[in-house]
């Protein structure tokens, strides 16, 4: 059996944390904390147009909100809190977005015990929709060919998707039993992934370094 080293479920695990504890601490340290490493390793993964998205797309709900906050709200502090804690619920969506791989995650939690069912379940849609999408792309020059142009909030486009996904359930449930899949079986991995001890240690100083950093700034 081959391992690969999967390091997904340690830094998801660190995104729920933070998103649950800026929700309800009052710490403009911890978000602008949590926002600057959030830019390093993005800038550290070469990941220009999400480092790009980070920093721009929750400007604009930022100032809106410290602008609310600061008229009509309890005073600039308030203001200044929510908004870094805009740009830290930011960061840590787009960090969850480019730097988690979601067939990983999923595969890595039905190792843990999740259900195989559900997992694989998932798993066909997040595949599906590339296909979906192409489907949806043949719709459209088709009915540009009738002389008939179908815009996002054209109720034949959802139809004809609704019809098309229905399609792709039998295919892929034909491939799966075909391939040997069996709903009450024991599954066999082919490939087990394992997370290494460091991550889980690199997590925890993390961790445990963002919360001195608050303490001494409060």
């Amino acid at each position: 059996m081959k391992t690969k080293a999967s390091y997904v479920l340690p830094l998801t695990v660190l995104i729920f944390l933070f998103t649950i504890e800026i929700s309800f601490t009052r710490s403009i340290t911890l978000n602008v904390f949590l926002v600057g490493s959030i830019m390093v390793y993005l800038v550290w993964q070469r990941k220009l147009a999400a480092t790009l998205m980070a920093l721009f797309l929750p400007l604009i709900p930022a100032l809106a909100t410290f602008w609310s906050v600061y008229v009509n709200g309890s005073g600039l502090t308030d203001a200044w809190i929510l908004f870094s804690r805009t740009f830290a619920f930011a960061g840590l969506g787009i960090l969850f977005l480019v730097g988690i791989d979601l067939e990983e995650l999923l595969l890595k939690c039905e190792e843990m015990g999740m259900p195989k069912n559900f997992v694989y379940g998932i798993l066909v849609v997040v595949n599906a929709v590339p296909e979906i999408l192409r489907e949806v792309s043949e719709i459209e020059e088709a009915s540009l060919l009738r002389g008939k142009k179908l815009h996002f909030w054209s109720s034949l486009v959802y139809v004809k998707v609704i019809f098309v996904a229905y399609s792709f359930k039998n295919r892929y449930t034909e491939a799966m039993y075909s391939h040997g899949y069996d709903e009450d079986g024991t599954r066999t991995h082919y490939e087990r992934l394992v997370t290494p001890r460091w991550s889980w240690l690199a997590m925890c100083l993390y961790f445990v370094v963002s919360h001195i950093v608050w303490l001494i700034q409060s």
